[in-house]
């Protein structure tokens, strides 16, 4: 759903949901519509940030440095289709909207105590890490 009235938000042709932080008026409907949350509001500047998935690294042929600097390696990065080949196909886990609704580009490995998408008995430790 676009809900950008200025289309500072966007979603690019490679994928990748973007925000033009000089066209963004800091309406925060983008942060109200998004289920991730991903979207948020910069009082200082008076717009609306996100990651950008570090799109000008990835095209120059990087990965986004997230995934570089993971001390762990827990992150993976590329095409959809190679990261479901490798990991699976699995996308739905709480405390992550359902994946039917939300179609993500994403696939996670889960732990063997984690709940599917919807449950409510589980709680985020920390909530200041998601």
């Amino acid at each position: 759903t676009k809900v950008c009235p200025s289309g500072a938000m966007h979603k690019r042709d490679d994928g990748f949901v973007v925000v033009n932080e000089e066209v963004c008026i800091g309406c925060r409907y983008c942060h109200m519509a998004c289920p991730y949350g991903a979207p948020q509001y910069n009082a200082a500047k008076g717009h609306m940030t996100k990651c950008d998935g570090c799109y000008d690294r990835v095209a120059e042929g990087k990965k986004p440095i997230c995934v570089e600097s993971c001390p762990l390696r827990a992150l993976d990065f590329g095409p959809i289709d190679e990261l479901r080949k490798k990991h699976g196909e699995l996308a739905a886990v709480a405390p992550l909207p359902r994946a039917h609704f939300t179609k993500p580009n994403i696939v996670i490995k889960p732990n063997a105590n984690s709940r599917p998408t919807g449950d409510t008995t589980g709680y985020l430790a920390n909530p200041k890490e998601v």
